[in-house]
């Protein structure tokens, strides 16, 4: 026997024995489970209430809309709250114009996983799964090695791991010998013990003691989808992440994509369903802070998308002139103040009406442009063009003495809504911006909130060539060992509409995705852009020298920080409020859960929580294995 079978051969007797002894090779398949309820009669409660209670839901990403609708279905009055102009959170899209053409675009390829199963279950109920089609492949192209592939043979552990090897280039079963502590504790995830022992440890530390080519080529480039840097990662969050996506649930691998857009696919027609549901939508509405009496929450305070009032600032006369330029308050908070020819002064905040980003003056237009999600605004702060379709908040700007004073009162008024229940349902930054304007007296929520962070930006590029581009074996790429891109998304081989297009004009539209953005790489625009093109050039040679005909950049922060020690201190589903709940993406979760399902998820939770404060019958939430395949106690 030649030795190289003879080590294969080894290893997967040293695999299959480590997991077998564990507890027999029935015994710890991955199934699909269903969370506990609250109360044990759950089935014998009424679905419905008597009277339908009030609740706002802050946040039009998935965990908002799965609360929403939840909700909705079971007889409360919701009002669903976006800050945005439309539904969607990191699925929302928007129009562009493309020489004359008008096309969707939206924050970045979407990957809809076999595990997602509350998220499809939403689809499903809303019958929106016609609208997704399987990817046949989860490849990897690496700038030092051949293309891998992680196609899935079979989902019975471990047979699951040997098919994955038995098809890796660069992986034999060899890398699972000796058994190493490290590498089986990715098959070991129990909460309370995982995250004790290893949440305050990064990642890359704790891969160390595991075999290079098995970190090299599947640990490191799946870990980096978390959008967090390898080395500011917990391991705790790895080995939750590792196990929902493969080693604790009975899917796989396989994914999803929407067919055409995700507004389309997705977003419009679930906010169809809530609004005939009953449910109201208010786009454009920021929340600014709730408001707490006898120690419940009894209101929200919203204003128009970025007319929340910052603080007082001062400018000197002599130092403001004909153009925009900007001024920073002593907190931070950005203006731009200019005086026109009649001596008048204006001034407009910075924050985009589509997010809340702060725009950034734009030398080509004398307007502005959100480096985030492409909005741009002519010199009156007037949108023309991306996300946006609110002018950005005037100022009021007045002329004491030798000094210019910018107020800090907002020009619309504040509208309150009251409600029974409160779920708060948006990302990271809005949701520190709410909790540090509310009055409320639970300081350790506040403080628990305020400690949450966000990870290093992620770049979205799409770019519209001359050139076309042979057909390619999957529409969409992870990709290992470049300084920017982490993944390909081949949109005119993707979308119906982008295929059009490609077909039309000889073209292609790729997007290119980096992310986490370490401070150390956040260059110029523009220096981005070309080493980015030059990395996309190598990846894709055919493409070397095509002319871009059109492109959007976006840059944003607004994905959940999961760093070493975060856990212990990060706020879950319920708080300390019995009628304020929290849901998204970020929450503290023991369940494994990531990505969209963690939001969808949580969503549910927290609408969960609404049903069974009012004594109805709770709606089953589906998980993948609570515990690793190899777990044997605490």
């Amino acid at each position: 026997m030649k030795r190289r079978i003879f080590l294969r051969n080894v290893g997967l007797a040293t695999l299959a024995g480590t997991a077998v002894g564990a507890a027999g090779l029935a015994a710890i398949q991955p199934q699909r489970t269903i969370l506990p309820f609250a109360a044990a009669d759950n089935d014998a409660l009424p679905e419905r209430p008597v009277v339908a209670k009030r609740v706002l839901v802050v946040g039009g990403g998935l965990a908002g809309i799965a609360a929403a609708y939840e909700l909705l279905k079971r007889g409360f009055a919701v009002i669903l709250v976006e800050r945005a102009s439309q539904l969607g959170g990191r699925l929302t899209g928007w129009e562009v114009q493309v020489e004359g053409e008008t096309m969707a675009m939206e924050h970045g390829f979407h990957g809809f996983f076999n595990q997602y199963y509350n998220l499809k279950g939403l689809l499903a109920e809303a019958g929106l799964l016609k609208h997704l089609k399987p990817v046949r492949d989860y490849p990897i192209l690496f700038k030092d090695k051949p293309m891998e592939s992680f196609t899935n043979t079979t989902t019975l552990f471990p047979f699951n791991l040997l098919a994955v090897v038995g098809q890796a280039k660069s992986v034999s079963l060899l890398d699972f010998y000796p058994p190493s502590d490290a590498l089986y504790e990715l098959m070991r995830y129990q909460p309370e013990r995982t995250f004790r022992e290893f949440d305050g440890v990064d990642f890359k530390s704790f891969c160390q003691n595991i075999n290079r080519p098995m970190v090299d080529t599947i640990i490191e480039p799946f870990a980096h989808t978390s959008f967090n840097q390898f080395h500011q990662y917990s391991t705790a969050e790895g080995i939750r992440f590792f196990h929902f996506f493969y080693l604790g649930n009975p899917d796989g691998m396989g994914y999803d994509q929407t067919i055409d857009d995700a507004m389309t696919s997705v977003v419009t027609p679930l906010k169809d369903i809530l609004i005939a549901l009953g449910g109201k939508v208010l786009t454009g509405m920021e929340a600014e802070r709730l408001v707490e009496t006898d120690g419940r929450i009894t209101k929200l305070v919203l204003r128009s998308a970025g007319s929340s009032p910052g603080e007082a600032h001062q400018v000197p006369a002599s130092a403001v002139g004909a153009d925009w330029q900007p001024t920073r308050s002593s907190s931070g908070e950005l203006y731009f103040v200019k005086r026109d020819d009649r001596g008048d002064y204006a001034a407009l905040s910075s924050r985009c009406t589509h997010m809340g980003c702060p725009v950034a003056l734009d030398p080509a237009t004398g307007g502005f442009a959100c480096p985030c999600h492409g909005a741009k605004y002519d010199r009156h702060g007037l949108p023309t063009a991306g996300p946006a379709i609110l002018p950005l908040p005037a100022v009021a700007a007045e002329l004491r003495g030798d000094t210019v004073h910018l107020t800090a009162a907002p020009l619309q008024p504040a509208t309150e809504y009251a409600a029974d229940y409160f779920v708060l349902a948006c990302d990271v930054p809005g949701l520190k911006n709410i909790l540090a304007h509310s009055e409320i007296s639970d300081q350790a929520l506040v403080s628990s909130v305020a400690r949450l962070g966000v990870a290093d930006p992620y770049i979205v590029w799409r770019i519209w060539l001359d050139r076309e581009l042979r057909p390619q074996y999957v529409p969409f790429y992870t990709v290992s060992g470049y300084r920017y891109v982490d993944s390909i998304a081949i949109y005119s081989q993707l979308q119906p509409a982008y295929e059009d297009w490609a077909r039309r004009r000889r073209g292609a539209v790729v997007e290119l995705h980096a992310y986490a953005v370490e401070a150390h790489n956040l260059l110029p625009e523009a220096e981005i852009k070309r080493l980015m093109r030059a990395e996309l050039d190598e990846l894709i040679p055919e493409l070397q020298g095509a002319g871009v005909i059109h492109d959007i950049y976006m840059m944003q922060e607004n994905f959940p920080r999961w760093a070493p020690g975060d856990h212990a201190g990060r706020p879950g589903v319920a708080t300390p409020f019995d009628n304020l709940f929290l849901a998204g993406d970020f929450v503290r979760l023991e369940v494994p859960a990531n990505l969209m399902e963690a939001a969808t998820m949580t969503g549910r939770m927290a609408a969960n929580r609404v049903l069974a404060a009012e004594h109805l019958r709770e709606n089953p939430i589906p998980a993948v294995a609570l515990v690793g395949p190899l777990t044997t106690g605490t």
